[in-house]
């Protein structure tokens, strides 16, 4: 049985890659968060080293790969 791929994602982490997702820029989502641009860029990068990946857009693929990879199925129990 092969094991699925799994990364946890903290909440502030979370909720910037949603607020990226829907189109934010760093400073609207910065300014959301309550935190500074530079702390969504610090972010990002830690997100980047994490999965191996040396840009924006090979992360939001990486991530979408993941939630769907850990989004429960008929074959592992789930009803989706």
């Amino acid at each position: 049985m092969s094991q699925k791929p799994k990364i946890n994602l903290s909440d502030r982490e979370r909720a910037l890659v949603a607020l990226l997702a829907q189109g934010c820029t760093d400073v609207s989502a910065a300014e959301q968060l309550g935190i500074s641009a530079r702390s969504v860029t610090n972010i990002l990068r830690n997100l980047m080293d994490r999965l191996g990946v040396d840009n924006r857009f090979q992360l939001g693929l990486a991530l979408g790969f993941l939630r769907k990879a850990n989004v429960p199925g008929p074959s592992d129990g789930g009803e989706g």
